[in-house]
């Protein structure tokens, strides 16, 4: 028996277990196939798209010290103050003693601004000239312990409080140390007001 009766009678298609088998295989293999792009669409990573950052980064800042004028603003130059040098030892205790002297003393009188020690309440000046610094200096004090003046009119000249003996201790101190002062030119007349002040 031949033909298509003779195929139907060995292979029995979709009945005999040859044939089962063979369509279960098919179908497996088509079911991978199509399974594949799926699977590797998984494990590849999509083309990373790099997108500019929207926040503006800062530019350095470089800042300078300006000083406005009429004509606008200038670049200024930091001026730099030196400080006072430091008296020498012996002048140093020449004002130490004049300081004992003032704290012993009972309690003065106030003093105005019109007394005659008001004057060394104004501000030491800074500018003059180091040479020229005791020529500022000396008539100040002869002002208050002039040559001719006694010791007892000293006395009762004396004035506490801010424009007093404080005042004028503070402006000899400040005096010194900025331009020098030799203690020989101070000790004479220091001496004078501390017996002033011991008469007390």
């Amino acid at each position: 028996m031949g033909g298509v009766q003779n195929f139907w009678k060995q292979h029995n298609p979709g009945v005999s277990k040859s044939c089962k088998e063979n369509l279960r295989k098919n179908k497996k293999a088509a079911t991978h196939q199509r399974s594949q792009p799926s699977i590797q669409a998984f494990f590849t990573k999509p083309a990373t798209t790099h997108v500019p950052p929207t926040i503006p980064t800062p530019s350095r800042i470089i800042a300078y010290a300006v000083e406005a004028g009429s004509s606008g603003p200038c670049t200024m130059p930091v001026a730099s103050v030196a400080a006072p040098p430091v008296p020498n030892t012996h002048t140093v205790n020449v004002l130490v003693t004049l300081e004992r002297a003032i704290r012993a003393l009972p309690t003065l009188p106030e003093a105005t601004e019109t007394d005659e020690m008001a004057v060394f309440s104004q501000r030491v000046p800074t500018e003059l000239d180091k040479e020229e610094a005791w020529e500022y200096l000396d008539p100040l004090l002869n002002h208050f312990l002039g040559f001719n003046r006694s010791v007892e009119s000293i006395s009762k000249a004396l004035r506490g409080g801010e424009n007093g003996l404080a005042a004028m201790v503070r402006y000899l101190k400040e005096f010194v140390s900025w331009y020098e002062i030799d203690e020989g030119l101070l000790e004479g007349k220091v001496s004078r007001l501390v017996r002033a002040i011991q008469m007390w």
